[in-house]
């Protein structure tokens, strides 16, 4: 069981001359028996900031950041890396391979990739980014599922600024991404990565910064954690 307390403060203007401000306090975090503690799912547009905002709120949560390298670090300690490698790098698999797999009677070839994400992610408080995380915890109820997305000049702004390149190769390298992650989605989930009935918190990062998207998204798990008290 993790316990811990967090306070987040949110200031907002009033009138131009006001400030109101907000405390909210969220504490004790209870593990399900024999389960995994609170878990926050991101899938992202390319350049929406999903991992910036996955550490931000790794950080204040005190919760562990799993992303690509995380994942594949953890996945090599199990001897299970090389078999799942393509999973991680969100690489949908050939369609023949596919189709022998289904074949030999599994409905779904990638769940095994699936349990190991739930193996590796067990009794911890995590962020997930990627990887169909939020169809492998759509139905746990400490899981946070989250989908973060902005317009296409916000994001070829932030990936010219991140990767020092210019418009026309971060406009490509955005389509290409985003294309790869909706085809692997797709593959893994028979469902559209961008259907935003799939998670529980859509949103759009373009409007706000860094922080402020953490901030909405703590705000958000509490005010879920408050209304399900009072079911």
């Amino acid at each position: 069981m993790v316990d811990f307390s967090i306070y987040i403060h949110f200031l907002f203007e009033y009138n131009e001359t006001k400030m109101i401000h907000y405390e909210y306090s969220m504490t004790s975090w209870q593990c399900r028996t024999g389960g995994t503690e609170m878990i926050i799912t991101i899938a992202r547009q390319c350049g929406s900031g999903g991992h910036e905002i996955g550490r931000e709120l790794a950080s204040r949560l005190g919760m562990e950041l799993y992303d690509r390298k995380k994942l594949e670090e953890e996945a090599k300690k199990l001897g299970k890396l090389d078999e799942n490698k393509e999973f991680f790098q969100e690489k949908a698999v050939n369609s023949l391979l596919y189709s022998i797999a289904v074949s030999y009677g599994e409905s779904n070839p990638m769940e095994k990739s699936f349990e190991l994400i739930r193996e590796l992610t067990q009794q911890k408080s995590a962020v997930i980014i990627g990887r169909c995380s939020g169809a492998i915890y759509a139905n746990d109820p400490e899981a946070t599922t989250v989908f973060l997305h902005a317009d296409k000049d916000c994001r070829i702004k932030r990936v010219m600024e991140r990767d020092g390149i210019n418009e026309k190769k971060a406009a490509k390298l955005i389509k290409e991404v985003d294309e790869k992650r909706a085809s692997f989605h797709k593959f893994c989930t028979g469902k559209e990565w961008e259907d935003a009935n799939q998670y529980q918190l859509s949103i759009d990062t373009g409007k706000l910064d860094i922080s402020d998207a953490a901030d909405m998204i703590i705000n958000y798990i509490n005010a879920k954690n408050i209304g399900q008290k009072h079911l």
